[in-house]
């Protein structure tokens, strides 16, 4: 077996990382915010625990069949799909336990590259780029829907949740904006890309990513197919939120109710400031949690999390079954654009975001 190196992230940061979500994880159990006696609680009913693992694998395997759509793109023929469902869980893997939020992206492209003498590391790269960013706005969309459909339930019962929900909008619409816009005219790109070179530091790297969003949104068909994915594949990762942590809430929140505030939730631990939303998440879900009246968010939150990474670090398996594992080179600069353009969510993570 290979030795794998990682040289796109510093030892120190990711020091760094765990030592901030251990000082949250300590300030939430000094505060009582943490209670890990629900993890027993959970498992003495064991259909819940055993429901939230059956819909997380459907959210991954949905994710899954979203990248193998957009790699299919560049081979023009279809791909067997047991080896992407490797690569997913390969990925999903790496991602908890190494540091970053992208090395499983990265080794996804390393591997990748052998389904298909077609796929060139950049296009492989701007495929997993495409995928974060469809997931994120699927999981986007779900919230807009939800807020809408659920205004004038939420907005009765506090003026923070208005608040909220009008944040939600307001992502809604810049989201929509941005999906609209991959399907812009070819006269139109060719005017907007010329602008993109002016802006400072990041300019470049925008004008190189539009290009490459802009080619792959060629295929419309395919696109608005990985968009319903998304949309199933989001809905299903709330789903398994909601079937563990449910039994649990102080007081009574609704199924809709919980997508107008989930995916903000989402989005926010897909920022990689700490290792898998360590820390990090439960601190914004116990926030989140407490506009509805519910005050053991961090808790719930721990729930959640503790299967999901249980899931991901299965994927050592599938990583061990292969017969050759290539090392992980410095990352060329085109590569750096998974870090730097996106952070979806994990869900798709891890999602997604």
């Amino acid at each position: 077996m290979g030795i794998i190196f990682v040289t796109t992230r510093p030892i120190v940061k990711t020091v760094l990382k765990l030592l901030f979500a251990s000082v949250i994880l300590f300030w939430l159990i000094r505060q009582g915010k943490l209670d890990f006696s629900l993890i027993g609680k959970t498992f003495q009913d064991p259909k819940w625990p055993i429901l939230t693992i059956f819909l997380i694998l459907t959210q991954c395997t949905l994710g899954a069949w979203r990248w193998k759509k957009l790699v299919e793109l560049k081979t023009e023929r279809s791909l067997p799909f047991i080896p992407i469902i490797k690569l997913t869980w390969i990925g999903l893997f790496f991602s908890s336990v190494l540091p970053g939020a992208v090395t499983g992206d990265i080794l996804k492209v390393f591997y990748a590259k052998h389904l298909d003498g077609k796929l060139t590391k950049t296009f492989l790269v701007m495929s997993v780029l495409m995928d974060r960013i469809i997931g994120l706005i699927g999981l986007l969309f779900l919230l807009g829907g939800f807020s809408l459909y659920s205004y004038s339930e939420v907005t009765n019962i506090s003026p923070n949740l208005t608040t909220l929900i009008h944040f939600n909008f307001l992502l809604f619409l810049g989201v929509f904006v941005f999906f609209l816009s991959i399907f812009l005219p070819k006269k139109i790109q060719s005017k907007i890309l010329p602008w993109t070179l002016r802006i400072p530091f990041l300019g470049g790297r925008i004008h190189k990513t539009l290009e490459q969003v802009w080619l792959m949104g060629q295929s419309h068909s395919t696109i608005l197919f990985c968009l319903g994915i998304s949309l199933c594949s989001q809905f299903f990762n709330i789903l398994a939120f909601w079937s563990i942590t449910a039994p649990f809430y102080q007081t009574p929140i609704s199924f809709p109710h919980l997508f107008t505030f989930m995916p903000v939730g989402m989005m926010a631990v897909a920022v990689p400031i700490s290792p898998a939303g360590l820390g990090v998440g439960h601190a914004i879900f116990d926030g989140l949690f407490k506009l509805y009246g519910t005050f053991n968010g961090a808790s719930l939150f721990n729930l959640y999390f503790i299967v999901t990474v249980s899931i991901n670090l299965m994927g050592v398996f599938p990583y061990l079954m292969f017969k050759a594992h290539p090392p992980i080179e410095e990352i060329a600069p085109e590569d750096s654009q998974i870090g730097a353009n996106s952070n979806p969510a994990p869900s798709d993570r891890r999602a997604n975001f």
